[in-house]
C-alpha cells in the first residue's frame, strides 16, 4: 500500500473516552499525529490542525473481532475482502481476523501471502490471516503450523471442519502452544449435530425440520479438554459459545480455555426461526431462552470473555433455498455494537466499559495486538459513536454483500459517527474517506 502517515496533529474533543485496557471512562481529548496516539487529556495541548468534536459521543478503541468470515478467495459471490472490511469499519471495527474455510484454504506459506496481498489491495481496515489447521481443511493431515506462523498467521483454526481424533487435538495445541498461537476450536459433536438444520426442541418439531441435539456443543467441549493433560493454561479459543451447558463446563475447568459468543446468542432464541427462515439458520444454531440467559451470566462472571460477531455472509440465491437447504451464517459486523448496547448496555446487564472490553481489549489481548487501549504510542485506530442516537437495520443498505439478518427491521441504539485505522478517517459523516489508510492493513500491529 501506497501512502505516508499523516505527520498532522488531530484532536478528539470533548467525548466521553472510554478504554477498558486502561480504565479510562472520562469526559476529555484524544491527540492523534503519525498514526499514533500522542496524547490523552493534556492540560497544555498541542498545536493541532484538525479537530473532531466528539461532544455527546463515545471515543473508544476501535473494535476487534476475532471471527469473520470474508470469503475471498473462492467464495466472491458471498463477500470479498474489500466488503466485508468496508462492512466491518461501518460497524465499527478496526480488525478483523479472517476464518480460513476459503478455496484454497490458507494452509500453506503461498496461500497467506496471496490473502496478505489482497489485504494490501483491497481491505479498508486491518487483517489478520487465520491459518487452517489441516490441509484443505480436510480433517485428515494437519498443516505446517510453523510455516503459517512464519508466513504472518495470526492463529490456527478448525472452524466448521473440527479435528476427529484425539490424537490431532493434542498434537494441534502442543504445536499451537510451541509457537505461541492460539487455537481456535469449533466445538461441535458432529454424531450428534449431523442432518440438523436447527436446535433440537420444540420449535422444530413444530416446524418439522431435522434439530441438533442440545448436548453437540458439550460433547465437543469435553473432547477438548481430554486432549490436553499439560500443566498450564492450553492455548486454546472457543468459538462461538452457544449453551447453558457449555458455558457451565468452562466455568468449572480449571486454567481452561478463553471463549467468545456472538450477538445473535445474547439477543435470539431458536422462536426466531420461525420468524426469520433461513435469515436465523446458523451453526452452532440459536438456542433457548434458558441457553441465552445463561450466556449473558457466564459474560458477566467472566467465563466469556470476548464477543465476536461470527459473520457470515451468503448470497441472497442461497438463503432463498429455504430452512432446510439453505447455508449456515448471518451477517453481524453491522449490527454488533449494536445489538450489545440493546441487550446488554442498555438493561444494565454489563457497563460499558464492561460490554467494549468484550469487543476491544479482550479480543486485542487474545490475538496479541497492540490495538485495543487508548494510550500514548498505541495505534491510533479509534470509534466515535453515539450511544442514544438510534438507526433501523435496512440489510439493502449494507456495505457488506450478505443480507441474510435476522435484525432486519429492528430499531437499535448506537450510531457509528467516524472511525480511525492508523490515525486515518477512514470512515465519518456517513461516508467513507476517498482513499484506504496509507499502511500495511496485513501486518500485525
Amino acid at each position: 500500500m501506497t501512502g505516508m502517515l499523516s505527520e498532522t496533529t488531530l484532536a478528539i474533543r470533548g467525548g466521553r473516552v472510554v478504554c477498558p485496557g486502561t480504565g479510562i471512562d472520562e469526559i476529555t481529548d484524544v491527540y492523534v499525529r503519525g498514526g499514533a496516539i500522542v496524547a490523552v487529556g493534556l492540560e497544555s495541548p498541542p498545536a493541532v490542525e484538525a479537530v473532531i468534536d466528539a461532544s455527546g459521543m463515545v471515543v473508544c478503541p476501535g473494535l476487534v473481532d476475532v471471527h469473520v468470515h470474508l470469503r475471498e478467495p473462492g467464495g466472491e459471490h458471498k463477500e470479498t475482502i474489500e466488503t466485508g472490511t468496508r462492512a466491518a469499519v461501518r460497524g465499527g471495527f478496526t480488525w478483523v481476523g479472517a476464518m480460513p474455510n476459503t478455496t484454497p484454504a490458507p494452509d500453506c506459506a503461498e496461500t497467506v501471502a496471496d490473502i496478505r496481498g489482497r489485504v494490501r489491495h483491497s481491505a479498508w481496515c486491518r487483517v489478520g490471516v487465520i491459518g487452517a489447521a489441516t490441509v484443505g481443511n480436510d480433517r485428515a493431515t494437519l498443516s505446517d503450523f510453523a510455516a503459517l506462523a512464519d508466513a504472518g498467521c495470526v492463529a490456527i483454526s478448525d472452524d466448521a471442519f473440527m479435528l476427529r481424533t484425539r490424537e490431532q487435538r493434542r498434537e494441534a495445541l502442543l504445536r499451537c502452544a510451541e509457537l505461541g498461537l492460539v487455537f481456535i476450536a469449533h466445538a461441535e459433536d458432529e454424531e450428534l449435530s449431523a442432518g440438523g438444520v436447527m436446535h433440537e426442541g420444540e420449535v422444530s418439531r413444530a416446524l418439522g425440520v431435522a434439530g441438533q441435539h442440545p448436548e453437540t456443543e458439550l460433547r465437543a467441549l469435553e473432547a477438548w479438554r481430554d486432549a490436553w493433560d499439560e500443566p498450564g493454561r492450553p492455548p486454546l479459543h472457543i468459538a462461538h459459545l452457544s449453551t447453558a451447558a457449555g458455558a457451565a463446563f468452562l466455568r468449572d475447568w480449571p486454567d481452561g480455555p478463553s471463549a467468545e459468543t456472538a450477538p445473535h446468542y445474547l439477543a435470539l432464541t431458536d422462536r426466531a426461526v420461525a420468524e426469520h427462515g433461513a435469515n436465523a439458520r446458523m451453526n452452532p444454531p440459536l438456542r433457548t431462552e434458558e441457553d441465552r440467559q445463561a450466556l449473558i451470566n457466564a459474560l458477566r462472571d467472566g467465563t466469556i470473555g470476548i464477543i465476536a460477531t461470527d459473520h457470515a455472509p451468503h448470497a441472497p440465491e442461497e438463503k432463498a433455498r429455504g430452512l432446510a437447504e439453505a447455508p449456515f451464517g448471518i451477517v453481524g459486523l453491522e449490527t454488533a455494537l449494536s445489538v450489545v448496547l440493546a441487550e446488554l448496555v442498555e438493561p444494565g446487564l454489563l457497563s460499558l466499559p464492561e460490554a467494549l472490553r468484550t469487543l476491544t481489549a479482550a479480543p486485542a489481548a487474545l490475538m496479541g495486538l497492540r490495538l485495543g487501549r487508548i494510550d500514548v504510542e498505541a495505534p491510533a485506530d479509534l470509534l466515535i459513536f453515539d450511544p442514544a442516537a438510534r438507526w433501523t437495520v435496512e440489510p439493502e443498505r449494507f456495505e457488506s454483500m450478505g443480507r441474510n439478518t435476522p435484525f432486519a427491521g429492528c430499531e437499535l441504539p448506537g450510531v457509528v459517527e467516524a472511525v480511525l485505522v492508523a490515525g486515518a478517517t477512514v470512515y465519518g459523516d456517513g461516508r467513507f474517506a476517498p482513499d484506504r489508510p496509507p499502511v500495511d492493513l496485513s501486518t500485525r500491529p
